[in-house]
């Protein structure tokens, strides 16, 4: 009878828990304060938000209700980037919960530390914690009202990390399900969001931009401001998927200014950054420089902000190393004491005196290895600083490059006597490289880029050079990977045979055509370039191609017996 009871009172404990917390999320009574709180943060009212917060975990009495405030604690600083608070709530969450038979809300707060990671894009720790809910779920029947939230990072996961989109739209529909059979319209409009994204990884921008048109109403109607700028950064990217360029410009517009009077400034990087893009794709270079001068200031400011963050996190792994230092050496300390007394002792033992002798040996070797284990955590903290560091250097030389166009081109205009394929050609080549960083700083291997994708953004940013001189254009590129340093002069070569065909190939030709072809074949790329044009025998000197096939050690060969042919192979 003594063991009923017990069992009882938590039957009874937790399932009470259960319908407080599904009250909360699913009925949205603002007078609760855990959904007052909640609240607060969908209005993106974070301040306010925290102060709430922190007066109902120093005046609640229940320790549950504790665990479930610093919940919404660290969703509030995530929010603010304060990621060290941020975790700390959640770890503090997780240590009320820890030993106290409540499975299934350590199942919730997991599914929470499982998006604080995935936020950050620390994908393989996210991972970490959706496998302790999987472990949880084995052993437990999850309340829909938890399963809806893990389905939803699990989508998120294969989306973002793994790039499984059948497996992301599978757990988006649990999620949303769910969501809907619980009338929960913020879980609701993450479920749509992540459907949304795998829609635009399958390149169905049609039913991504129908799809991000719901969202955005449904996030009004629910007051979900972070969700609405959410949604309109991603509806304005695929409608430049479209090129629908008008809508774009006005969804972004739109939403910069709801992202600035709410102070959300991740999101106003994003619109300033579409708004630079687009307005230099239509030739508005004066908004164009605008927008990229208050893009450069956020982005100055964010990475600052991110530094400062990091750290911060440096400095507490730096001062828990130091302290854990300090132990180990008085446990060496109190060791060698005790094996010196040990001696002492046993000196007249010659066996016992040997086994001491090997006990020590033992422990400098295990003190050896902590060393070595302590100085290669110090190698990975230097080797994420310097990660982070070549990829700001690539995002940087990448503003810098497209700020030197932009005035390039408006230099350029002002001069009346310009040749207009020459001005292009410069153009063109700064654009190039800047294409090269781009893809570098997107890239996570920062040494190499996709030879394809690569050449395909150089043929598209000649395009408009293509059309107007009624040139077709065909591309064939096998997919490879190959050095940045080679993509690189390859790049600028594309671009140089290109410009160089435009203004010399064709002489009063109606059909004009230009081909490429890159393949491999046993360890080795083949370039082939043409052009139909007429004037193959009156080439002027190829100084620049000249340079550039030096510095990629190749010989090249040239045909200009029927238009104009350029070949070479290389060994990858």
């Amino acid at each position: 009878m003594k063991k009923i009871i017990p069992n009882f009172y938590i039957f009874i404990k937790r399932f009470g828990l259960w319908l407080l917390l599904s009250f909360v999320l699913v009925n949205g009574n603002d007078k609760n304060p855990l959904q007052h709180s909640h609240n607060l943060i969908r209005q993106n009212k974070i301040d306010s938000a925290i102060i709430f917060i922190n007066q109902q975990i120093s005046s609640t009495e229940s320790q549950v209700d504790k665990a479930f405030f610093y919940v919404e604690l660290g969703n509030a600083y995530k929010l603010k980037q304060a990621y060290n608070k941020s975790l700390e709530a959640y770890q503090t969450s997780l240590q009320i919960l820890k030993g106290k038979q409540f499975p299934q809300e350590e199942f919730y707060v997991y599914t929470h530390l499982a998006e604080f990671y995935r936020y950050r894009r620390l994908f393989s720790k996210a991972e970490e914690y959706l496998k302790l809910c999987e472990k949880i779920k084995k052993e437990e029947k999850i309340k829909d009202v938890y399963l809806m939230k893990f389905y939803s990072r699990k989508a998120a996961l294969f989306s973002e990390y793994k790039n499984n989109e059948d497996s992301a739209i599978v757990y988006s529909k649990k999620s949303l399900t769910l969501s809907q059979k619980l009338k929960d319209r913020e879980s609701e409009l993450v479920s749509l969001m992540e459907i949304a994204n795998i829609y635009e990884g399958k390149k169905n921008h049609k039913e991504a931009i129908r799809q991000l048109h719901k969202i955005i109403v449904l996030a009004k109607q629910n007051s979900n401001i972070q969700v609405q700028c959410d949604a309109m950064v991603n509806l304005s990217r695929n409608l430049n998927r479209v090129e629908n360029y008008k809508e774009s410009i006005k969804v972004s517009l739109f939403g910069f200014d709801i992202a600035e009077k709410n102070k959300l400034n991740y999101n106003q990087l994003l619109f300033a950054d579409n708004l630079q893009m687009v307005y230099g794709k239509i030739g508005d270079y004066q908004n164009a420089h605008k927008y990229l001068l208050i893009r450069l200031n956020l982005t100055e400011d964010y990475y600052h902000k991110l530094y400062d963050n990091k750290v911060l996190e440096y400095e507490e792994k730096f001062k828990a190393a130091e302290k854990q230092k300090i132990i180990d050496e008085n446990k060496k300390l109190i060791a060698l004491k005790e094996e010196e007394i040990k001696r002492q002792n046993l000196i007249k033992y010659f066996i016992l005196f040997g086994l001491t002798a090997i006990i020590i040996f033992s422990m400098i070797l295990l003190n050896y290895i902590k060393i070595i284990r302590k100085q290669n955590k110090k190698l990975s903290i230097v080797s994420e600083q310097n990660e982070f560091l070549v990829s700001e250097t690539h995002h940087r030389i990448n503003n810098n490059l497209q700020l030197i166009t932009i005035l390039i081109g408006n230099e350029l205009k002002k001069n009346p006597n310009s040749d207009d394929i020459s001005d292009k050609r410069i153009i063109a080549k700064i654009e190039s490289l800047g294409i090269l960083h781009r893809q570098l700083y997107q890239n996570e291997d920062k040494k190499s880029l996709n030879l394809n994708e690569f050449l395909q953004e150089v043929k598209k940013n000649l395009d408009f050079l293509f059309s107007e001189n009624k040139i077709e254009v065909d591309f064939d590129i096998q997919r490879l990977t190959i050095p940045a340093n080679s993509a690189m002069y390859i790049g600028l070569l594309v671009t140089e045979l290109c410009v160089n065909s435009l203004k010399h190939a064709f002489q009063n030709q109606e059909i004009k055509e230009i081909k490429l072809k890159i393949h491999t074949d046993d360890g080795k790329m083949y370039f082939e370039y043409s052009n139909n044009g007429n004037a193959g025998n009156k080439i002027t000197k190829l100084n620049l191609i000249e340079k550039l096939c030096r510095q990629l050690r190749i010989q090249y060969s040239i045909d200009t017996e029927n238009g104009f042919k350029f070949n070479y192979e290389m060994t990858l």
